[in-house]
């Protein structure tokens, strides 16, 4: 069979894919996951506050990262621009923002401006793999859960480690697999999560981190959060349960929505399944573009 591995869409597919998929649903991830559309970290400490472990995932990247205060920074598949819209109102950051997706831009304008940080931060539709940015242009790539997103991801770190100042960082989280060594009923769960999520494919943390380092990036550092965000899908599948058991309100999304909307609920269990079967995991790696002062 073919490996859950690799590209499940060609890139113009893909691409299309994107943006049927945010554009129809964008309203309703932010109705089921809330304003940050991610992972949350939960700290042993801390109480099961879904919204509170989202901000604090952000807080753990930028100290993984070592993000600098008041950075500019591209956020690489900002999604409706809630992490955007935090760096510079919490982190003095200036942000430009990218996504494929025409209402994601609108959504992150009327977060931006809520937020009153319009002057500091800029959303667009531009591709990842080929932005029209200078070379050397920011002081930190950030992807928050879009790396999973890439049909190319040497491409797409390549195009990081191209924009990036001297001496910038690239800060990514992304979704990964286990490792290279999946059995059939493994790749076939990546694979229905590829196409509910509408996502290209996952590798394992390792592999990213080889692949940061023969594109040139220095003092790469890799980590697996997997155990800290794994109670993401325990509390989404909460969420989920009572509107997939409810006929009449699947209906009206589906007439409000098409049938997209029953890829959408089916994704969420699939996703539980697939970090409680260890498939799925969480990685964060980061790397710096040589040239900056010593």
């Amino acid at each position: 069979m073919t490996s859950a591995l690799v590209p499940r869409w060609s890139d113009p597919e893909l691409r299309s894919a994107i943006e049927n998929h945010y554009d129809g649903l964008v309203d309703l991830y932010e109705k089921v996951w809330g304003e940050h559309i991610h992972h949350g970290y939960w700290a042993e400490d801390s109480p099961a506050d879904r919204h509170a472990a989202q901000v604090r995932l952000i807080e753990k990247l930028i100290e993984f990262g070592e993000v600098p205060t008041g950075a500019r920074i591209l956020d690489a598949g900002c999604g409706v621009g809630a992490s955007s819209v935090y760096l510079a109102a919490n982190h003095g950051a200036t942000v430009e923002g990218i996504t494929l997706a025409a209402e994601q831009v609108r959504r992150g304008g009327e977060k931006k401006t809520e937020a009153g940080v319009a002057d500091r931060v800029n959303f667009q539709i531009m591709d990842a793999l080929r932005t029209d940015f200078p070379d050397d242009s920011f002081d930190v790539v950030w992807a928050l859960e879009s790396c999973e997103l890439m049909p190319d991801k040497e491409r797409f770190l390549s195009e990081c480690h191209r924009v990036l100042k001297p001496g910038g960082t690239l800060v990514v989280a992304t979704w990964c697999a286990r490792d290279n060594d999946l059995d059939d009923s493994e790749h076939r769960l990546l694979g229905r999560i590829y196409r509910d999520f509408v996502i290209s494919h996952v590798l394992p943390l390792p592999d990213y981190h080889a692949m940061a380092e023969r594109l040139g990036f220095e003092d790469v550092r890799s980590d697996d959060w997997s155990e800290r965000v794994t109670d993401t899908w325990k509390m989404s599948s909460d969420l989920v349960k009572p509107v997939i058991k409810d006929p009449t309100v699947v209906w009206k999304l589906v007439r409000a929505k098409g049938v997209d909307i029953f890829r959408f609920l089916n994704s969420v269990p699939l996703m539980r399944q697939a970090y409680d079967r260890g498939v799925m995991h969480y990685g964060v790696f980061t790397g710096t573009k040589a040239g900056g002062h010593q």
